[in-house]
C-alpha cells in the first residue's frame, strides 16, 4: 500500500461530484498500521452550522481558522480498520451514533435518578441518600434488563418513569414473595407492552437507523 500525497485528500474531497469515499491508509509515525478513511458529505445547512461554530470558537481561543479546516466542515470523517466486507460507510456512520447511548444511560441515572442532587447540608446524609439513590437505579435498571432490553424501540426515560410509578406498590411487597411476584409481573408487562420510542420522520432516532441499516444490508 502506497502513502498518498498530503494534498491527495483535500483535491479529492474537494471534488463537487464526490458524496462519500473509502480510502486505505496507513496510520502510525513507526509501526504503520492499515486502516480506512471514511468520508461521507454532510447536507449545505449542517456544513453551514458547523463552520460558524468552528468560527466562533477560533474567535474565542483569538486563533486563526485555516480554509482547509473550514473545508473539512463539509464532511463527516472517520477512521476504522474493520474491513470493508464487515462495515460499509453507511454501518460505520451508523455505529458512530451509537456511542452516545452510553451517555445517555449515564443521564438517565444521574440527572432523572438526582444522584447529584440533595437538600442536606450534612456530609453523611448526603452520602446515605447517594447509596439509596444508587441502589434504586440498580432495582430499575434490573427490572429493564428483564422487562424491556430486548427491545430495540423502547424508551429509557418512558420506562424509567414507569418504574418510579410503581416504586410504591414494589416497596410494599418487598415482605411477599409471592407479592413481590406479582407486582413485578404488572410492571413488566408495562413495559413490555409500553414506554415506545415515537417514530421520527425529519431526524430518526438510533433504533430507527439501526433498523434500516440491517434491512439494506439484508435486501
Amino acid at each position: 500500500m502506497t502513502r498518498p500525497p498530503s494534498s491527495y485528500l483535500p483535491t479529492r474531497l474537494a471534488e463537487p461530484e464526490l458524496t462519500e469515499l473509502d480510502l486505505p491508509i496507513q496510520l502510525g509515525a513507526s509501526h504503520r498500521l492499515a486502516c480506512r478513511l471514511l468520508a461521507r458529505r454532510v447536507p449545505p445547512a449542517v456544513a453551514h452550522q458547523r463552520r460558524r461554530q468552528l468560527q466562533a470558537s477560533a474567535r474565542h481561543k483569538q486563533q486563526p481558522l485555516s480554509q482547509a479546516r473550514l473545508a473539512l466542515a463539509d464532511w463527516t470523517l472517520l477512521i476504522t480498520n474493520v474491513p470493508a466486507q464487515q462495515l460499509s460507510v453507511a454501518e460505520a456512520l451508523s455505529l458512530m451514533r451509537v456511542r452516545w447511548q452510553i451517555e445517555l444511560l449515564f443521564k438517565l441515572w444521574k440527572s432523572h435518578g438526582q444522584l447529584d442532587v440533595s437538600r442536606s447540608a450534612k456530609p453523611m446524609r448526603i452520602l446515605c441518600e447517594v447509596y439509596a439513590k444508587l441502589l434504586a437505579m440498580l432495582v430499575q435498571h434490573w427490572v429493564m434488563l428483564v422487562s424491556c432490553w430486548s427491545y430495540p424501540d423502547r424508551s429509557l426515560l418512558k420506562a424509567a418513569q414507569t418504574i418510579r410509578k410503581h416504586a410504591f406498590h414494589l416497596a410494599a411487597s418487598f415482605e411477599c414473595l409471592e407479592c413481590l411476584s406479582r407486582a413485578l409481573g404488572v410492571v413488566q408487562r408495562c413495559l413490555a407492552h409500553g414506554c415506545r420510542i415515537n417514530k421520527r420522520r425529519p431526524n430518526p432516532s438510533t433504533y430507527q437507523r439501526l433498523r434500516a441499516v440491517a434491512q439494506t444490508t439484508l435486501a
